[in-house]
C-alpha cells in the first residue's frame, strides 16, 4: 500500500465497508425472499430491476460528478444505499422491493463510478497494473467477506438489514474527514468514437462473450442464494456457497488470464463456455451427493463465469487501436447491461417451470449455446484473419459490477495525468468542494 498514491488507500477503506454491505445485502435478499415464500420469478425481477437501476444510473448520475463533484455524488449515493437497505426489512413487500432496488442499482452505479474515476486518475504508466491489482484483490475480498456476514444473525430478523445499512453508511467516513476530491479532466476527451456494428465486425466474439457474461453473472447473483434455501442448504452452507465461488474467480482471472496470453483467446473462451455447459449440467447431480461436492463442481463453473468478461474485453481489445479501447469497452458494458436486465428474470422462469435446478440448465444452455457461436466463428470468420497479435491481458472486476471509467487502466491506453489535492487548509469541507469545482468550470 505505500507504493500506491496518498489518496487511493482512503478510497480503499471506503470501497471495502461499500463492497461489504453491497455483498451481504445481495446474498441476504435471496435467502430471505425463499424464507418468506416469494415465487423464483419475484427473485429474478429484483435483480432485473436492479440491473436496469445501474444501466440508468451510469448515464444520468455521471452528469451529477461533474456538476457537482465526487464526494458529494459519493456521499449521496452511499446515504440512498443505506436507506434502502434498512427499508427492505422495514417494508417485506416484493413490490416494494423492485422499487428500492431499482434506486439501489442506480447508487450503486454512481459509488462505482466515484471510484473508478478516481482510481483511473490515480494510474500511471508507472503503477497502473498495480493500482488495478489492489482495486481486484480488495473488491473481490470485500464482496466475498460481505456474503459471509450471512452468518452474523438470523435473516428471517431485520438485524442483518441493519449491518447492511451501516456499512454503506461507514463508506461514508473516509472520504469525508480528508480534503480530497477526483479527477479534474477526462481521457474520454482523446478516445475515438467506433460504431457498434464496426465493433461487431471486428471482434463479434467479444461483444457476444460480454453480452452473455451480463446474462449469466448476474443471473447466478441473483438466483443461487434461493437456490440454495430452496434445495435445504442451511443459511451457513449457502454464505459459504457464495463467498467460496467468488474466492476463486480472484484465482482464475490471473491464471486463464495467462493461458489466455499464448493462445488465441477465441478458443480460450470456447473452451470455458464448454466447461461451463459441463459443470452446469453436473451440479444438480452433485447437489443430491453432498455440499462439498456441489461446491467443488460449483468451483469450476464460477472460475470460468466470472472471468468471461475479462477475456472478453482483453479479446475485443486485441482488435483495436489504443484510442478506441475507451468507447469500445463502454459499449461492451452497455451489452453487458442488457444483458443482465434479461438473465435474473429468464432464470427465474425458468425455475419455476423445471424446479431449483432450472438455475443450472439456464446457466449450461446459455454456455452452450456461446460455445456454438465462437465455433462457427473459428471455422468461417467471413475473411476476418484467424489471428491476431495479442495485448497483455487485463483483468476485470469479477463480479462485473463496473464502469467505463475502469476501461481508461488498459494498457493499451496511455491515459492523461491527473493531480489529486490532498493538502489540509482552513477551509471547511464544503467550501473547498465548490472551489474544486469553480476551477473546473472556469477552465472548461
Amino acid at each position: 500500500m505505500r507504493s500506491l498514491p496518498a489518496t487511493l488507500p482512503i478510497l480503499f477503506l471506503s470501497e471495502i465497508s461499500f463492497l461489504l454491505g453491497h455483498g451481504l445485502i445481495m446474498t441476504l435478499l435471496g435467502v430471505r425472499m425463499s424464507l418468506e415464500g416469494f415465487p423464483s420469478q419475484m427473485a429474478g425481477l429484483l435483480m432485473s430491476s436492479f440491473s436496469l437501476g445501474f444501466v440508468i444510473g451510469s448515464y444520468l448520475i455521471e452528469k451529477r460528478i461533474r456538476t457537482v463533484g465526487h464526494i458529494r455524488v459519493f456521499a449521496a449515493c452511499a446515504a440512498v444505499l443505506a436507506v434502502t437497505a434498512m427499508l427492505h426489512g422495514l417494508w417485506v413487500n416484493p413490490w416494494s422491493w423492485l422499487v428500492w432496488r431499482l434506486f439501489g442499482g442506480a447508487a450503486t452505479a454512481g459509488l462505482l463510478m466515484v471510484m473508478e474515476s478516481w482510481v483511473s486518475g490515480e494510474s500511471t504508466n508507472d503503477n497502473r497494473g498495480r493500482v488495478l491489482g489492489w482495486y481486484l484483490v480488495i473488491s473481490t475480498s470485500s464482496l466475498a467477506l460481505g456474503q459471509w456476514l450471512l452468518n452474523a444473525a438470523d435473516p428471517a430478523t431485520f438485524v442483518l438489514f441493519s449491518v447492511s445499512g451501516i456499512l454503506f453508511a461507514l463508506s461514508l467516513v473516509p472520504l469525508s474527514i480528508y480534503r480530497i476530491h477526483g479527477p479534474t479532466r477526462s481521457s474520454h476527451d482523446v478516445s475515438r468514437k467506433i460504431s457498434l456494428k464496426e465493433l461487431y465486425r471486428r471482434a463479434p466474439v467479444g461483444l457476444v462473450s460480454a453480452f452473455t457474461a451480463g446474462l449469466m453473472v448476474q443471473a447466478f447473483f441473483a438466483m443461487t442464494p434461493f437456490y440454495g434455501q430452496e434445495i435445504g442448504l442451511s443459511t451457513s452452507q449457502t454464505a459459504q456457497f457464495m463467498a467460496i465461488t467468488t474466492l476463486v474467480a480472484l484465482v482464475a482471472q490471473w491464471t486463464l488470464g495467462r493461458i489466455s496470453d499464448r493462445f488465441d483467446r477465441r478458443k480460450v473462451i470456447l473452451c470455458m463456455a464448454l466447461v461451463m455447459a459441463i459443470s452446469g449440467a453436473m451440479i444438480s447431480v452433485a447437489a443430491r451427493f453432498d455440499f462439498w461436492v456441489l461446491l467443488v463442481v460449483a468451483c469450476f463453473h464460477t472460475a470460468m463465469l466470472h472471468t468471461l468478461y475479462s477475456l472478453s474485453l482483453s479479446h475485443t481489445n486485441d482488435w483495436l487501436e489504443p484510442e478506441e479501447t475507451i468507447q469500445a469497452n463502454a459499449k461492451l458494458l452497455i451489452w453487458y447491461g442488457i444483458g443482465s436486465v434479461i438473465g435474473p428474470y429468464s432464470a427465474s422462469l425458468i425455475m419455476e417451470l423445471t424446479g431449483p435446478d432450472g438455475l443450472w440448465l439456464f446457466l449450461g444452455g446459455v454456455a452452450l449455446t456461446l460455445a456454438m457461436f465462437v465455433m462457427v466463428r473459428l471455422h468461417g470468420h467471413h475473411g476476418i484473419p484467424p489471428e491476431v497479435e495479442q495485448e497483455p491481458y487485463v483483468a476485470a472486476v469479477p463480479m462485473v459490477e463496473s464502469t467505463h471509467y475502469l476501461s481508461e487502466m488498459d494498457p493499451r491506453f496511455e491515459p492523461q495525468q491527473f493531480e489529486l489535492d490532498f493538502e489540509p487548509d482552513d477551509e471547511d469541507w464544503s467550501s473547498y468542494d465548490d472551489h474544486a469545482h469553480e476551477s473546473r468550470h472556469q477552465e472548461a
